[in-house]
């Protein structure tokens, strides 16, 4: 279509009024913005982010469009998003994240080139923004791991270097095409989605584009985050059934056959979450119950997904197991001497 967008920009946004302008705002100035659509996803916010989000869209009409909804959770906005979007390709910025406009704008540039190839994912790095009382104390470059030894602004094979990418979701721009023609859905009243969204759709990845621009920045250090290490706690039941679904979504691409090169991916990354789950665990009080849970998931895991029990991605996960988890009190334990 002569017409259609380079790129949809799907912002979730849910009660996210101090942060949404300053999402919005880095999004938009850059020479290509007319390239672009931004598809703000109000997922029934209860404060004033929907009178932001609309105001935003009144006066850039032709490319801000605001979707209100009934609060589905991150993965219920990405769905709309999929289901709205109409560019080339699609991307997730969180309503309470930024781009960097320089870095933005670069990648744009390359991006137009890239769609010309038919490229299926751009992978670009991205910077961690820590914050502290609502202070920026500390900024954290992020590159993509794996892509040291890859080459840069050249379409490569995705199923030649998956045995050294592990790509998170803050680097990721996908083909819209694959969203939807895959169907993918994520899992709503849910957090971790972001799992699913780089996972299901890997099957269908033919090719891979490298750039060098840190795009994404990601704000961290809020109390209120999923990632906090209170909230994850809290939440760990959330973040232990998207990890099933993915191992469940793994037996799927194995029975049907899938290229070795994608199962692996596929295990490398499932293998990667449920080290973080064991994590979790960890940091719960010691008792008789925890060490029950986190046998449990180590079980599943070895059942059910026997290539991803196998990623020795954390050698104290590696001693637990040698020890048959005798040693899951220490463990614990150093955990929280670490994290001090």
């Amino acid at each position: 279509m002569k017409d259609q967008k380079l790129l949809s920009i799907v912002i979730p946004a849910y009660n996210v009024e101090q942060f949404l302008e300053e999402c919005i705002e880095s999004l938009l100035y850059v020479k290509l913005v007319n390239s672009t659509e931004i598809l703000i996803i109000d997922d029934g916010s209860k404060d004033n982010t929907s009178a932001i989000a609309d105001r935003y869209a009144k006066q850039y009409p032709k490319i801000i469009k605001v979707i209100h909804k009934q609060n589905g959770g991150h993965g219920s906005a990405i769905n709309t998003g999929i289901a709205a979007a109409q560019g080339i390709y699609f991307k997730v910025v969180d309503g309470d994240d930024t781009v960097n406009p320089t870095a933005y704008d670069r990648y744009l540039k390359e991006l137009q080139k890239i769609e010309i190839q038919g490229c299926d994912l751009v992978a670009t790095p991205f910077t961690c923004m820590i914050y502290k009382t609502g202070k920026l104390k500390k900024v954290i470059k992020r590159q993509i791991q794996g892509t040291e030894k890859l080459p840069q602004k050249k379409i490569l094979s995705f199923q030649d270097t998956a045995k050294f990418l592990h790509i998170r979701m803050h680097e990721w721009t996908i083909r819209t095409a694959i969203l939807k023609e895959q169907k993918i859905v994520l899992s709503e009243h849910s957090f971790y989605v972001d799992m699913q969204y780089i996972l299901f759709p890997i099957p269908w990845i033919k090719t891979i584009c490298i750039l060098p621009y840190f795009v994404y920045q990601y704000r961290l250090g809020e109390e209120q985050q999923s990632v906090s290490i209170k909230n994850m706690q809290k939440n760990r039941e959330q973040h232990k059934n998207i990890l099933f679904s993915l191992i469940n979504f793994y037996k799927e691409r194995e029975r049907l056959g899938e290229k070795k090169e994608i199962l692996f991916y596929l295990s490398k990354v499932i293998g990667k979450m449920e080290a973080n789950h064991v994590q979790i665990i960890l940091s719960l009080p010691i008792r008789k119950e925890s060490k029950k849970e986190l046998v449990f998931i180590e079980r599943e895991l070895k059942e059910n997904c026997l290539a991803a029990y196998k990623i020795k991605e954390k050698r104290s996960l590696i001693w637990l197991r040698k020890s048959h988890y005798i040693l899951y009190p220490i463990a614990a334990i150093v955990w929280r001497i670490i994290k001090k």
